[in-house]
């Protein structure tokens, strides 16, 4: 559940900071703290990717590199969000937001043990929500801004 707490000030952080600060520039923080979270939740592809990957079903070939791909992904993604600002790019961060989640369905059914989702099902009443918020936050920040 640390991961959640965590995600969840990267994320807002930043706008945070533009609101209290008066910053006119709440799109630009809005998208800063997107992209740390993907660059946060990257960094546990290539550091813990043992561990991420039996967030996979067994038949899902190459899991390993798959969870390097999708790191690879992230990190990707969450560049392009600072540097190409423009709606594809949030429809494309909110789709790969989209497609992910069944691994963390299966991972919590599953109990694995990484980032909370040992204690089961229980882990996607919290999980389930943030997923809303990080999509929301996406089309707001990078669709809807444009």
């Amino acid at each position: 559940m640390t991961n959640i707490k965590i995600i969840f000030v990267l994320l807002v952080t930043p706008y945070l900071i533009a609101y209290l600060f008066h910053f006119n520039h709440s799109a630009v923080a809005g998208r800063i703290g997107l992209s740390v979270v993907l660059l946060f939740t990257a960094l546990g592809h290539f550091v813990k990717t043992d561990a991420m990957a039996p967030m996979l079903p067994a038949f899902v070939p190459a899991r390993r590199a798959l969870i390097y791909i999708s790191g690879i992904v992230e990190v990707l993604i969450a560049l392009a969000v600072m540097a190409l600002p423009n709606p594809y790019v949030g429809w494309a961060a909110i789709i790969y937001l989209i497609v992910i989640f069944p691994s963390n369905v299966y991972a919590a059914v599953q109990r694995i043990p990484f980032g909370g989702h040992s204690i089961g099902p229980r882990y996607l009443f919290v999980r389930f929500p943030l997923q809303l918020v990080l999509i929301l936050w996406t089309y707001w920040f990078c669709v809807q801004e444009h």
